[in-house]
């Protein structure tokens, strides 16, 4: 690859990324220890989550001077003839830009590339601070592992928190919240929990924009990241499988009984071929799937990234579902990994190492029996976890005298 289109290309993006602005964040990384360590930093979560828009923010807690920065974006069509020879050129055009300062560098989408693993170890080698960015699993799969072994930490970056969205809704408020203000807030919750924490998605004021933003998310991710990636011929399979699963979600699934209803609709498949198109879909950080706690192997459940995903399918959304689904993805990003447990008497939803949780919509005199036993019943068989309803609406219905904690919406 020529030296003088890398170096212009560089330098079109030092300019245009000079103009951007963005929202801060929650995602906290140890940017001193990655100084000190040169370990990489890699950056995973789905198409249009912000993981570009994030790297501005690193750029800016770094201190960094715009020359420094070295912005390439591996899906632009003047990479494609990059190869493993051209990146010392990639190196001594860096150093030429950034002048007397190292050059950092962030880099997207770079599992385009089909040897980036030793494109890496030639920066870190030189002592470079890598950042790289990327919307498909694979990227951190075993084949890097492998070969940059103790060189990578990762960290993920989902959609917005309702901490986010309400900061890209400029709504600052702090507690104590006043009536109207806390109706404000329950309002944006209900938008929130309906239309999910896209970025795009949030900034977009007209609904049917929102959806098409939506639908376009989805057919880039069937396409380029299961069809293409995978060179899949069936392509309708695939996105019958994710219609499939878009409705399951919070619920169990059962591969078994997928394969039987496709069966019975005519089509010739296997159900290996079931379970190799989910564990894609999977990889692409849409869908993420659930073990039971007490036994691993039964059935899972299915969850999704964004809440706003539902609306693909042109089916209304159930409170319950949407208010389950957004608690998960709170609990992902406090750093957790919540698993369910199910038996023949009942279900907790949610289950991590220290608590039991059921994210009910409403807590009421219809459902309390049925939520609060099955806490009860859990406690018994996982002791030490604190047993608690999660809901999104205030209840009048007592639970203290069961011992449970009760807690009510998201942190604003």
């Amino acid at each position: 690859m020529e030296r003088e289109i890398i170096k212009q290309y560089i330098l079109d993006r030092q300019e245009a990324q000079s103009k951007r602005t963005f929202f801060p964040r929650e995602l906290e990384i140890d940017l001193d220890f990655h100084r000190q360590t040169g370990k990489i930093v890699a950056i995973l979560g789905s198409r249009r989550a912000g993981k570009s828009t994030y790297l501005l923010q690193l750029h800016k807690e770094l201190g960094l001077e715009p020359q420094q920065g070295i912005w390439i974006d591996f899906t632009e069509y003047l990479w494609q003839d990059f190869r493993n020879s051209d990146w010392k050129a990639l190196w001594e055009v860096s150093l030429e830009i950034s002048g007397p300062r190292d050059p950092v560098f962030f880099l997207d989408e770079i599992q385009e590339l089909p040897d980036f693993a030793s494109g890496l170890r030639y920066l870190q080698n030189l002592s470079s601070l890598v950042f790289i960015i990327g919307s498909n699993s694979s990227l951190f799969g075993y084949s890097m592992a492998e070969s940059l072994r103790g060189k990578v930490l990762s960290y993920e970056l989902l959609p917005l928190s309702f901490g986010e969205f309400l900061l890209f809704r400029h709504w600052q408020e702090s507690p104590p919240y006043t009536s109207r203000q806390r109706a404000e807030m329950n309002t944006l919750l209900d938008e929130y929990l309906l239309w999910g924490g896209f970025p795009e998605v949030v900034l977009a004021g007209d609904p049917e924009l929102k959806k098409h933003l939506l639908q376009s998310y989805v057919d880039t991710m069937l396409l380029r990241d299961v069809v293409d990636r995978h060179e899949i011929k069936n392509v309708d399979l695939v996105e019958k499988l994710f219609q499939k699963a878009l409705l399951s979600f919070t619920k169990t699934f059962s591969v078994h009984r997928w394969y039987n209803d496709f069966k019975s609709q005519g089509r010739r498949l296997s159900k290996d071929t079931l379970y190799d198109y989910l564990s894609y879909l999977e990889e692409s950080l849409f869908l993420i799937t659930a073990n039971n706690w007490t036994n691993p192997s039964a059935a899972r459940k299915i969850y999704l990234v964004d809440n706003g995903l539902y609306q693909t399918v042109r089916s209304k959304p159930d409170k319950g579902q949407l208010w389950e689904n957004a608690c998960f993805l709170e609990l992902l990003r406090r750093g957790r990994r919540p698993e369910f447990w199910l038996d023949e008497k009942g279900e907790i939803d949610l289950v991590t190492e220290t608590e039991l949780i059921q994210a009910c919509y409403s807590l009421h005199e219809g459902n309390k029996g049925r939520e609060i036993h099955a806490l009860e019943r859990g406690v018994k068989q996982m002791p030490g976890k604190e047993p608690v309803v999660w809901t999104r609406e205030p209840s009048g219905v007592e639970i203290s005298e069961t011992g449970v904690t009760r807690r009510t919406g998201f942190p604003g």
